[in-house]
């Protein structure tokens, strides 16, 4: 630790060779000066852009060879009249076979760190002893090797320090008449640079000290930071996933997170490598929607409308699998409450629900606010992830306040059964054919299965979309009137290139389900909607998915467990929520249609504009079709009527 009176002591000594002398600084700005008025300067003309090929310094044509193509004015900065020297027509590039396979540094890689630290100590950011041994210390520590460095005073008011190490670039300013300190350090290392934050945050977070006993004390100091990838890594040829998986530092993660200013007070609280992911446990406060300084008030006792909310103005905790977000603390009850609840509303009286993932423990909070529940059956492959989230997500998996749960942890109630497995596998050895079915008993199948597994492009595609196993096997393992959910992914869009709804269509409509609704949640914290399929087993459940506002809201107020501090036990599900997923969004009308002449979207069509009923045209695909469910407001085949919505509107 740097401390701000005799930082001398607490940092090694630093090897006045390395030190940059300030004349050569000085010369530095004077030649650049000179540059700029008169035009010198490195300067390389009329380089064609070829792939592959790279301006040479004279100095590097070792393992090199000659390729004429035109001519190159480089800057000879041996010769002392600084003139610029002619290289005849002539270009250099690397010879690919003297270059080592294992030079990492030839990639596209490369991370940038920028912080910004307030509230530090005057006198340590007016110190350039003590700010340029902190630089060396911090670097030196993490294996780069010094090569230069300087200190420039800033008009008797902070200093300027550039620091040159053999595979990194440091600069950094201070401010102290605002205790403010800026930092920048860009590397060409593969490896991302979120591990120094906490070792920065040592070296110069310095607090005030009090002059005085009876001085007011100081707020402590706050940093900052943006992480960035940098280089064009595709183009060079750099995989998004080093190890067979994502680089632990992409995707979502930098784009959402890490790359954005607006996410202040960022911390990485965890990151854990599991035998199946990659887990990274992040808290921040996105300035878009909440303020620092309310943040703050939020912690003090002064009567203020924040103090007495603090709920409201906490920092957002976010985890992600692999780069990808997964849930948040502000928008997971939205996306936890519109997965579980719609489904279990559809069954008429749900006692016994599986799981399929949901580490976070959040899908089970849910399902076990039901009363009719009687035994939920969670299956997660990775054990090691639900305990890290039960370590850092404990709000995803609190039963404390909700009456009838006998535990604080969700996770721990009487009712669940926790198997850390391959779900998938699971559901395949118990229910995959007809024939095992027949040695199941009757109390063992469920009454709603949901499917809370990651982000599905991965195997949750493979086993749904290809694998009719998987799928049979969730059926078989159904009740009678049984319901399956699970969310698919981003919505559609009207410029969406295939409808992928259709390998649902099909593969749920040939092992039997009978009714089948596609329903959209933007409120999750994902930055666009999100699709939920639901599928029912029997076509006589469709009358429990269309209940009316009225009758939904009695139902959830029969149903759903009340709290002991008399707080909503849902968040956000509601009758009128309900009411809004019963029909799909028209994108998904327009989707399925779109790309083939459907020959039951334009009978539909035409039934529609008549005001007439053909019973095998709509029998063919009922199902799942988006354009009947959101124009034909009823149909009774023994009557043999339709009533339209759009006649209805009429």
């Amino acid at each position: 630790m740097v401390n701000a009176r005799h930082c001398k002591n607490d940092i090694a000594d630093v090897d006045p060779q390395l030190h940059f002398p300030r004349w050569v600084a000085v010369i530095s700005t004077v030649c650049g000066v000179i540059s700029f008025v008169f035009g010198c300067g490195v300067r390389i003309v009329n380089l064609p852009r070829d792939k592959g090929k790279l301006p040479i310094q004279p100095d590097r044509l070792e393992n090199m060879h000659q390729v004429p193509l035109q001519q190159l004015r480089v800057l000879n900065l041996t010769d002392e009249s600084a003139n610029y020297t002619s290289l005849s027509e002539s270009w250099f590039v690397f010879d690919a076979s003297d270059r080592d396979e294992d030079d990492e540094s030839a990639a596209g890689i490369g991370n940038q760190l920028l912080v910004d630290i307030k509230n530090v100590n005057s006198n340590f950011l007016n110190s350039e002893e003590c700010l340029k041994k902190a630089m060396i210390a911090l670097l030196a520590e993490n294996d780069f090797e010094p090569v230069s460095y300087y200190c420039r005073s800033r008009n008797h008011a902070g200093y300027s320090c550039h620091g040159h190490f053999d595979e990194a670039v440091m600069n950094l300013y201070t401010f102290p008449f605002h205790g403010v300190i800026s930092l920048d350090l860009l590397t060409r290392d593969e490896e991302d640079l979120i591990s120094f934050l906490e070792k920065i945050e040592g070296v110069f977070a310095i607090p005030e000290e009090k002059i005085h006993q009876l001085d007011e004390d100081y707020p402590p100091p706050q940093m900052t930071w943006t992480h960035k990838l940098r280089n064009f890594r595709h183009e060079f040829g750099v995989e998004d996933y080093h190890e067979g998986g994502k680089s632990v530092v992409e995707g979502e993660l930098t784009q959402d997170i890490l790359s954005q200013p607006g996410f202040e007070m960022k911390k990485q609280l965890a990151f854990v490598e599991t035998k199946y992911q990659n887990v990274h446990f992040y808290e921040a406060i996105n300035t878009r929607f909440r303020s620092v300084a309310s943040y703050e008030k939020s912690l003090s006792k002064d009567g203020s409308y924040e103090s007495l909310h603090p709920e409201l103005f906490r920092q957002d905790k976010i985890v992600f699998l692999d780069g990808d977000s997964q849930s948040s603390l502000y928008g997971e009850a939205v996306y936890h409450e519109g997965l579980v609840h719609a489904a279990m509303l559809t069954h008429p009286n749900p006692k016994r629900v599986a799981i399929i993932g949901g580490g976070e423990g959040a899908t089970l909070r849910e399902v076990l606010k039901h009363k009719t529940v009687q035994e939920v059956v969670m299956i997660d492959i990775d054990g090691e992830f639900v305990q890290l989230c039960r370590k850092y997500l404990p709000e995803w998996s609190d039963c404390s306040d909700l009456v009838g749960s006998t535990t604080p942890s969700c996770f721990d109630d009487d009712r669940a059964r926790v198997y850390f497995e391959d779900a998938f596998q699971w559901f395949i050895d118990r229910f995959a054919t007809v024939d095992n079915k027949k040695g199941v008993e009757e109390e063992d199948f469920f009454d709603v299965i949901i499917m809370d597994a990651c982000d599905p492009t991965n195997d949750f595609v493979t086993k749904l979309y290809v694998d009719s196993t998987f799928v049979w096997s969730i059926y078989n393992g159904l009740s009678e009137s049984g319901v399956f959910v699970a969310q698919i992914g981003r919505s559609s869009s009207h410029t969406g290139g295939i409808d992928e709804t259709k390998m649902f269509k099909n593969m749920f409509e040939e092992v039997g389900f009978e009714s089948m609704h596609i329903y959209d949640e933007g409120h999750s914290g994902f930055y666009e909607p999100w699709s939920h399929l639901v599928a029912l087993k029997s076509a006589a459940s469709r009358k429990l998915w269309y209940r009316n506002s009225a009758q939904t809201e009695i139902e959830i107020q029969k149903r759903i467990s009340t709290t002991y501090s008399g707080k909503p036990a849902l968040l956000y599900f509601d009758a009128s929520v309900m009411s809004s997923y019963q029909l799909p969004d028209k994108v998904h009308e327009d989707v399925y249609c779109r790309l083939q002449e459907r020959r039951e979207c334009k009978a539909a069509w035409e039934m529609i504009k008549n005001h007439t009923i053909d019973v095998e045209i709509i029998n063919t695909g009922h199902a799942f079709n988006p354009l009947y469910e959101r124009n034909i407001l009823h149909y009774e085949p023994n009557e043999g009527s339709i009533q339209s919505r759009v006649f209805v509107w009429l």
